[in-house]
């Protein structure tokens, strides 16, 4: 039985903490047998699209279109369509075609329209080794097509969506419940996506958002062809990462399926830059454009990727961590700019510990503490950019060991990168002053089409003389995420004059703001006052939750 969306974080992390990171077995379990083709061991034959090609139009697909791509397949590669009924079974309808260049699929001629399961199975460019596969390679996608409606892009993230929507859509759920109430959210968590993996492109830019997703698309693909991940270790992650609903429950089973996941992840956190940067340049001179550089993305993968690969971040606890006189330095991975608090836990004293948080190993200290008579060591760094890694590095004069090490968010976002806002309900948080340290302040932005907002701002603590918090609303000409223009450049819609402030003492705050011409141009700053004031404890980090609802007016 699939759970709510609000137990989806915790239970997955649980499971995935027990489930470690060794395992040997080389058993597959995989039972994704249904429309496949098995590779060959064939060599590519030579085609037009073994050459650079010269870009032509930006990749985004068309209606009636489709990219597939692994690295990006073969011009005349196979691919197959089937259509499927509302509970996954097959309905009668099929089509093949073949790829073009840049692996580009067009679904014109059809003759029929629905939910179908596209299969491609061919050459790929390995975007690693820089040449064609001498195996041919399968990768599916669930997904709705068309002649004449935007249909969307196969690759490894729409390969293990395949199988998830194969498996579970005969148990009774819908596709559309399945991808917008449980997948999305899985593939947010275990990847850091927030784009439908069949809008992202390996070899364009789409939107700065897309783009941000589609770096995360070419890390975990180059890794893939790093590790020189088989046919079979993929579809039986995909087979785990189905039957197990994501990592809820049952713990993934030991075998090929968990060896892959673990060898993946490990991959791309430990050689990040180096996978992307020889990626890019493959792609570039082989097709003459890969997708934009961007900011580095794994660092907003949440606890799954911290539990694999001996990361600390927000969702993902360290556990049982050595401690001597040789420096031990951890890698931390920050999702989200804020600030942010660090709890050491041991069992005894933590006397003679020493803990340093920089930006690199052996860094000057951003923030250091010493351990006392107590069993634990926390303090607050402040304030954090996002999306990149940081260090922690923790020594002592006496053997010890750490049995817990936590990272927690105080507060949200900063000047230059606010957290991001969605219509609908948003978790908030913002933290107090912890010692001499402020800690009070909030920045978001909405991410969201142009039009008119209604902002709803409560649940944080409220009753007492002074007003708990003071908000602002900003309507800025510009998306901060952007590259700004030069004579832009250090500003950011925090330094500029409100359009609204509310600073009422009440236990909810209402306003609207508008842009009618542009999307993601609306920002809001909250600042801790009244409860600030009232509820300072210099001993403990603290903050207080509530909720942003947004409405589109």
């Amino acid at each position: 039985m699939k759970r709510s969306r609000s137990l989806i974080l915790f239970s997955l992390l649980v499971a995935l903490a027990l489930a470690g990171c060794n395992s040997g077995s080389s058993g597959s379990g995989n039972e994704d047998t249904a429309g496949t083709t098995p590779p060959t061991n064939t060599t590519p034959p030579a085609s037009p699209d073994d050459q650079p090609t010269e870009p032509t139009t930006v990749l985004e697909p068309s209606p009636g279109e489709g990219y597939a791509q692994k690295g990006p397949f073969q011009n005349g590669t196979t691919v197959t369509v089937e259509g499927l009924n509302p509970n996954g079974s097959l309905s009668g309808n099929t089509w093949s075609t073949e790829t073009g260049p840049d692996g580009k699929i067009s679904f014109q001629g059809i003759g029929w329209e629905g939910l179908a399961m596209v299969t491609v199975t061919g050459h790929y460019f390995n975007e690693i080794a820089g040449t064609w596969s001498p195996d041919t390679f399968r990768l599916r996608a669930v997904m709705p097509v068309s002649s004449s409606e935007l249909v969307g892009n196969v690759n490894l993230f729409t390969h293990l969506a395949a199988r998830y929507y194969e498996y579970w859509m005969p148990q009774g759920y819908s596709y559309e419940e399945l991808r917008d109430e449980y997948l999305n959210d899985y593939l947010m968590t275990w990847f850091g996506l927030s784009t439908l993996p069949e809008n992202l492109n390996l070899l364009d830019s789409i939107d700065p958002e897309t783009d941000r997703d589609s770096y995360m698309l070419l890390l975990y693909s180059a890794a893939m062809a790093s590790i020189g991940m088989t046919q079979e270790e993929l579809d039986a992650l995909a087979e785990d990462f189905a039957r197990t609903d994501a990592g809820y429950g049952d713990d993934w089973p030991d075998g090929t399926g968990k060896d892959a996941l673990v060898r993946l992840f490990n991959e791309a956190q430990q050689n990040e830059q180096t996978l992307v940067a020889q990626a890019r340049q493959n792609l570039e001179t082989e097709f003459g454009r890969s997708m934009p550089a961007v900011s580095a993305g794994s660092n907003r993968v949440a606890g799954t990727i911290c539990v694999y690969a001996g990361l600390l971040c927000e969702w993902g606890d360290l556990y049982n961590i050595p401690i001597g006189t040789e420096p031990r330095d951890i890698p931390v991975s920050i999702n989200f700019a804020g600030s942010y608090g660090v709890l050491i836990n041991f069992d005894g004293s933590s006397q003679g510990v020493n803990a340093v948080f920089s930006n690199i190993p052996g860094g000057s200290a951003i923030r250091s503490a010493s351990g006392t008579a107590s069993s634990f060591i926390e303090f607050m760094v402040r304030p954090l950019a996002g999306d990149r890694r940081y260090n922690l590095r923790l020594g002592s004069n006496v053997a010890k060991t750490a049995t817990r090490i936590s990272l927690f968010s105080l507060s949200q976002g900063t000047e230059t990168q606010p957290y991001p806002l969605k219509v609908g309900d948003n978790d908030g948080r913002v933290g107090l002053e912890w010692g001499t340290s402020r800690n009070t302040d909030s920045y978001y932005q909405l991410i969201a089409g142009p039009g008119r907002y209604r902002f709803t701002i409560g649940g944080y603590p409220c009753g007492t003389t002074i007003a708990p918090v003071v908000i602002r609303g900003y309507e800025w000409d510009l998306d901060i995420r952007e590259p700004l223009p030069e004579d832009r450049q250090g500003n950011n819609p925090f330094n500029t004059a409100p359009a609204v402030v509310a600073d009422e003492n009440s236990c909810s705050h209402q306003f609207e703001l508008e842009n009618d011409t542009h999307p993601n141009r609306l920002y809001l700053h909250l600042e801790a006052i009244g409860i600030r004031d009232t509820m300072i404890n210099v001993n403990r980090a603290i903050h207080h939750n509530y909720t942003i609802r947004v409405e589109r007016i």
